[in-house]
C-alpha cells in the first residue's frame, strides 16, 4: 500500500496543484534563459573583435613573406612579393632571371587579405630603419633586398587595430607588430 501511494504521488494531487508545478518549472526555465541570455551579452562587449581580425592579417601577410623568402632560398632564384593596396592582396612572382622585376612569362600567386583590412599609412610609424615600397625581393642565398614594413588595419579609426610586418633585409627577419595606441609592441606570430 505504501508503496502504491509513492508511485502514484502526483496523481493524487489536486489538478490546481499539479498545474503549480507545471507553471513553476516553465518560469524557473525561462529564468535561466534570461540570465544566460544577459551573460551573453555582457560577454559579447567585452571581445575585441577588431583586434583578433587585424591579428589574423597581420599573420597572413607574416606567413606569406616567410614562405617568400624559404622559397628563395630553397630555389635558388629570387623571389619577389608584390603589394597590390588597392586590391587587398599580396602577389608572389619566382623571379626566375633575377632582374628583381615581374616579366611577361612570370606568373603572380595572389593571396587575399580579408575584406576588411587596409594597407595604409599608420598614426605612428615603427622606430628604427623602415622603408615602404610595393615591392619586397627575397634573395636567394637568404635576405632581402631592402629592409621593409607594411602597415595594415581592419579598423582605421581604432589605434589598437593598427599591425605591422617588418622585414629586416639581413636574414630576412620577419618580425609582427602591434599598436595599442600610444607605442609598438611586438606581436606572437
Amino acid at each position: 500500500m505504501v508503496s502504491g501511494t509513492t508511485t502514484f504521488r502526483h496523481e493524487t494531487l489536486p489538478m490546481s496543484l499539479r498545474s503549480l508545478r507545471r507553471g513553476q518549472s516553465l518560469t524557473g526555465l525561462l529564468v535561466v534563459l534570461l540570465v544566460l541570455t544577459l551573460l551573453t551579452a555582457v560577454a559579447a562587449t567585452k571581445v575585441d573583435l577588431t583586434r583578433y581580425r587585424s591579428d589574423a592579417v597581420a599573420r597572413r601577410v607574416t606567413l606569406v613573406f616567410v614562405a617568400a623568402s624559404r622559397a628563395a632560398r630553397q630555389q635558388r632564384h629570387a623571389v619577389l612579393v608584390v603589394v597590390d593596396s588597392a586590391g587587398k592582396r599580396l602577389g608572389t612572382v619566382h623571379d626566375r632571371n633575377g632582374n628583381g622585376r615581374r616579366d611577361p612569362s612570370e606568373t603572380v600567386a595572389w593571396t587575399l587579405l580579408d575584406a576588411t583590412a587596409s594597407i595604409l599609412d599608420p598614426p605612428h610609424q615603427l622606430a628604427g630603419p623602415a622603408a615602404h615600397s610595393d615591392v619586397v625581393v627575397f634573395r636567394p642565398v637568404g635576405g632581402a633586398a631592402n629592409d621593409f614594413v607594411l602597415y595594415l588595419t581592419t579598423d582605421p579609426g581604432a589605434p589598437q587595430a593598427w599591425r605591422a610586418v617588418q622585414i629586416n633585409r639581413r636574414g630576412a627577419l620577419v618580425k609582427f607588430w602591434r599598436f595599442d595606441g600610444t607605442h609598438w609592441a611586438r606581436g606572437r606570430s
